[in-house]
C-alpha cells in the first residue's frame, strides 16, 4: 500500500472502522501522515488542535485493524493509555495532596504506560498472520517470491 492509498484508506474509506486487518504499510504510513500533519500545523494552535481531534479516531481504528491483523483483539492498544492516564491522574491527585510517594507511584505507572506503548509500536512492525484469521482476510497476497497489499 502507498503513501496516498493509506491516507485515502483511512480518512476515507474506514475512518471509524474497526472491521477488518490494516498492513504494515497502511499503519505506518498513516502514522507518518499523522506526525507530520500534527507537526506542521502545531506553529497554528486553533488549526492545531482541530487537526489534532480529526486524527484521533483514524489513529485509534487503523491501530486496532493492526492488532487484527497480528490475530490479536484490538483492546491491547487500551493497555497503555490506561497506565498513562491513570499514572497522570496519580500524579495529579500527589501534586494537589502534595504526597511525594504518591506522586512517585503515579510517576512509575505513568513511565511504565509510554514503554508499554513503545512496545506495542514495537510489536507493530512485526508481520501479520499469512491468510485468514478470525478477524478476516489478510491483507497480503502471497506468491512465491513475496507479499503485496491488496488494493
Amino acid at each position: 500500500m502507498t503513501f496516498v492509498e493509506s491516507i485515502k484508506t483511512c480518512l476515507l474509506q474506514k475512518y471509524i472502522s474497526v472491521q477488518g486487518r490494516a498492513s504494515r504499510s497502511e499503519y505506518w504510513w498513516f502514522a507518518l501522515f499523522s506526525y507530520v500533519v500534527n507537526f506542521v500545523c502545531s506553529f497554528l494552535p486553533l488549526i492545531s488542535i482541530v487537526v489534532s481531534l480529526a486524527l484521533i479516531i483514524p489513529s485509534i481504528t487503523v491501530a486496532v485493524r493492526r492488532c487484527h491483523d497480528l490475530g490479536k483483539t484490538g483492546w491491547l492498544i487500551l493497555a497503555p493509555a490506561a497506565g498513562i492516564i491513570l499514572g497522570a491522574l496519580i500524579m495529579c491527585t500527589a501534586i494537589y495532596t502534595q504526597s511525594e510517594s504518591m506522586l512517585s507511584a503515579g510517576s512509575i505507572i505513568l513511565i511504565l504506560g509510554a514503554l508499554g506503548g513503545v512496545a506495542l509500536s514495537i510489536y507493530f512492525i512485526f508481520p501479520g498472520t499469512q491468510g485468514a484469521n478470525k478477524y478476516g482476510e489478510g491483507p497480503y497476497v502471497f506468491t512465491e517470491q513475496k507479499a503485496t497489499v491488496q488494493g
